[in-house]
């Protein structure tokens, strides 16, 4: 980021020696450049809403730099304000500002970013200028939030964190990467974002992988719990912070760490076969206090299946179970491999501590869990499966309406 730095204190040499005149709006390109409110440096107009698209060279990202920031402040930003996307069509918001407090670098995933300013009829100040420039993909340096980690054990938080609130209208993308050998323990230190039975407006997603595959989704989180410890599948995590444009709360904290592959923890959905399952060490995991948390709500969209069956084999696999499920009700499929013979169907899951949860063949249960990258399902202690009663019936037919 030295050369960003270098670059745009040339540009505001430049800038200051000849003043430009910045209009509502356009399209920018080229390797830097400035961008202002109309009029800037005098007093933006009312009821106004500019659009800019700024497009640097191919195999480069957008990075945005506010130099000066100065609109009318308010803790939601709901009057005046600048939005910055992550490029022009369908892309995710990276930031809503308003006030005089100027955000670190925000950088793009890819060539195009999106800058938006609207004024209501109430103007207050002198508007904004920022710089922008084209840098490598995963170049080092401070960023409002979000970026590439590859450092053995590092640190991620919320904007703001720990000095006040989170702001609203934010999104930030940490791409975690170890060494193929290894995989990523990511442990929450403090967790405080909007609560919702359904995660539905502020969250943290978690994905196995470089980006957000819904199939490769550990969980989404929020509410006031701290989430149990994370472990990767691979080499690789994706963690995804959304706030909407309504309610904010304290944030969060979290640190990662690189371990071995195969090291006395378990991950949080194996993707291995029941014959490997008997060879991972999940001591640890299953000697953990079995107790059910949460509810059939707070579980619904972080789970990718669920069912209510009836449990017709068990079999034994050194700690862990290969139970086969008669279905009665498939309220939330995803990935999960079905097998059905006229209008009969079943399905294989692993639970990988057999006495967390316990289950007992000939009894009805409601279960949620993960998908192996198999389609076979899997339930760890953390997951929610409790005995099917009819008076629950009710409710899974309304969570079946819900968007996750």
């Amino acid at each position: 980021m030295l050369r960003l730095f270098q670059t745009q204190n040339v540009f505001i040499s430049s800038y200051i020696s000849h003043r430009p005149v910045f209009a509502c709006g356009g399209n920018l390109t080229g390797d830097t450049g400035f961008i202002g409110s109309q009029g800037y440096p005098g007093i933006y107009p009312s009821n106004s809403k500019c659009v800019w698209r700024i497009t640097v060279p191919r195999g480069q990202v957008v990075s945005l730099s506010f130099r000066v920031l100065d609109l009318e402040n308010d803790s939601l930003c709901r009057y005046d304000y600048v939005d910055v996307y992550d490029g022009y069509v369908n892309g995710q918001r990276l930031g809503r500002f308003c006030g005089t407090s100027r955000p670190s670098a925000l950088v793009a995933s890819g060539n195009k970013m999106l800058v938006v300013m609207v004024s209501d009829a109430n103007t207050a100040g002198s508007g904004f200028l920022a710089a922008y420039a084209a840098v490598h993909p995963h170049e080092r340096g401070e960023r409002y939030c979000g970026g590439r980690l590859d450092e053995p054990s590092g640190t991620l938080k919320t904007p703001n964190w720990p000095d006040r609130d989170y702001p609203a209208g934010v999104t930030c993308s940490w791409h975690i990467v170890a060494p193929e050998n290894q995989i990523i323990e990511l442990k929450f230190e403090k967790f405080d974002v909007e609560r919702d039975n359904y995660c539905r407006y502020d969250h943290v997603a978690v994905y196995n992988g470089p980006e957000t595959i819904e199939a490769r989704r550990i969980g989404r989180f929020c509410g006031d719990s701290t989430p149990t410890p994370i472990f990767s599948e691979g080499s690789q995590l994706f963690i995804q912070f959304v706030s909407d444009l309504s309610l904010t709360a304290d944030g969060f904290i979290g640190h990662y760490l690189f371990k071995p592959k195969y090291s006395s923890i378990t991950r949080s959905f194996p993707t291995t076969t029941p014959a490997t399952l008997t060879t991972l060490p999940m001591e640890a995991l299953c000697k953990q206090k079995c107790r059910r948390t949460g509810t059939i709500e707070s579980h619904y969209c972080s789970s990718n299946f669920v069912i209510t069956g009836t449990l017709i084999s068990a079999a034994m696999r050194d700690q862990s179970v290969l139970a086969t499920f008669s279905i009665t009700s498939l309220h939330k499929e995803g990935n999960l491999t079905v097998q059905q013979a006229g209008k009969a169907m079943s399905t294989r899951v692993v639970v990988l501590c057999k006495k967390c949860p316990l289950v007992r063949r000939g009894l009805n249960y409601i279960i949620m869990g993960y998908v192996d990258a198999l389609g076979k399902g899997i339930v760890s202690p953390h997951n929610f499966v409790m005995a099917f009663k009819t008076t629950k019936h009710r409710d899974l037919a309304v969570l079946n309406n819900i968007r996750c």
